[in-house]
């Protein structure tokens, strides 16, 4: 009988199988060939004696350590947090532990973090980076990286796994167009974000199809110093106190559709009738205000599932897609 408070041995379960160590390393590690028998045998001996693998020496051993980090700009946005989700999900069923790293947009944190999977051994990351640029310098070299959503300016070498932000963009303000839109409004997201760079263009595109000018005074951008709600309800209460006319809104996130929202109903504009407003994600942000507000979705499972599946490319020593464009789709609601 097991000794309470001791850890079992691979010894002591070959014991009390009947069979060799050797014999209970191949099914637990389900490797070799054993009988039917010998597997139940080995498994009831497990489970009676309570017997944890020592992954540390077992990682050692196989020069694995089947854990995978993950780096996130922020955790608390619901999107970010859902490709998370995803990722451990996808990467459990293949016997892999990942560790979420929050950089909360802190490029000193997230250059920490790289170095931190490093020394613990990670077999690979994946990382939704808040840099424009990765570092060479910080990015461990031999492990596995995989870019989900933001691809750096400068090419490493990575996989990245995006969606359609070009695509979005434009259609977006094209949605406004169809809807009798002529003087529309486009709220950026943080400038260190440059999938909102691609909204943008998608934005300028879409006014150029349609032979609409660009006015950079219908252009705002959120700083990132405070919360997009907060930071766009500034903006656009700025903007419609200058008397300029205004008839559409595009916020590149949902969070920034909010705070046009707020702006507008203080300075008394209805939503759709006065100006019709468009955001980006299809978080649930967008489905709690009155109107709800009508948005691009992103695909959050299916980025975090193409990511998963270029990584562990990468860790069969195969060569997957270095580019993968998910689509978007419009979400029309009240507000357009």
């Amino acid at each position: 009988m097991p000794t309470p408070g001791k850890r079992s041995s691979m010894r002591q379960i070959a014991a009390a199988a009947g069979v060799s160590v050797a014999t209970v390393s191949h099914v637990i590690n389900g490797s070799g060939r054993f009988s039917e028998d010998t597997r139940e045998r080995v498994e009831a001996a497990v489970e009676e004696y309570g017997y944890v693998t020592n992954m540390a020496a077992k990682s050692l051993r196989m020069a694995q350590s089947r854990t995978i980090g993950m780096i996130v700009p922020d955790i608390s946005n619901d999107f970010f947090s859902k490709i998370a989700l995803h990722v451990e999900r996808e990467l459990a069923t293949e016997d892999y532990s990942v560790f979420v790293c929050n950089s909360a947009n802190d490029p000193a944190r997230e250059r920490d973090y790289f170095r931190t999977l490093a020394s613990k051994q990670a077999d690979g990351i994946i990382c939704i980076s808040g840099l424009r640029r990765l570092d060479g310098e910080f990015v461990p070299h031999g492990i596995p990286v995989v870019c989900i959503d933001r691809a750096p300016e400068n090419d490493l070498g990575f996989p990245h796994v995006g969606s359609d932000n070009i695509g979005g963009g434009y259609m977006a303000t094209e949605h406004l167009i169809e809807r009798g839109c002529k003087n529309i409004l486009s709220i950026s997201s943080f400038t260190a974000n440059y999938p909102g760079n691609e909204r943008q263009m998608g934005y300028e595109r879409a006014l150029a199809a349609h032979g609409m000018p660009l006015c950079r005074d219908y252009q705002l951008f959120v700083s990132g110093k405070q919360p997009s709600i907060i930071e766009s309800e500034e903006l656009v209460t700025d903007f419609l106190s200058t008397g300029c006319p205004v008839d559409g809104i595009f916020a590149h996130s949902d969070h920034a559709a909010v705070g046009a929202l707020r702006a507008l109903v203080a300075a008394g504009k209805r939503v759709p009738e006065d100006v019709r407003l468009i955001g980006f994600d299809d978080s649930v942000y967008a489905q709690i205000p009155t109107p709800q507000i009508s948005t691009i979705r992103r695909f959050p499972e299916r980025l975090a599932h193409e990511g998963c599946q270029a990584l562990l490319a990468l860790l069969r020593g195969e060569k997957p897609e270095m580019e993968t464009l998910v689509p978007v789709k419009l979400v029309q609601r009240a507000s357009s």
